[in-house]
């Protein structure tokens, strides 16, 4: 298994931004699983996983969730993220991780 660093020399892009421009691309995309919101049920799902040396993400960890439903829908979306600029350390692509939290509020 090949290191996973916490920070880099480059840290990785999200089309051209950083980590809050990909938070606002997962917040226009998740899905509210519809039982949710009927159930009322709200929160943050925090979720760790990886930048690979492709761009892609991989190795999704829920942390801390207020309900499964919720988790399922913020790995779904993580899922199908567009690639990443990779994250670089003495110039060769390297793996990083990241933790995000993905908001699930209802709106009244």
């Amino acid at each position: 298994e090949e290191e996973i660093f916490v920070t880099a020399e480059e840290m990785p892009t999200f089309q051209g931004g950083d980590l809050s421009k990909f938070r606002n691309w997962v917040q226009n995309n998740v899905k509210y699983p519809q039982i949710a919101l009927e159930n009322g049920i709200q929160g943050n799902v925090v979720i760790k996983f990886v930048v690979e040396k492709d761009g892609k993400l991989s190795n999704f960890q829920v942390l801390q969730s207020p309900d499964k439903t919720l988790s399922d829908a913020a790995v779904q979306v993580l899922q199908k993220s567009p690639k990443w600029k990779p994250a670089k350390q003495r110039n060769k692509p390297v793996r990083i991780t990241y933790t995000l939290p993905v908001s699930f509020t209802i709106q009244k």
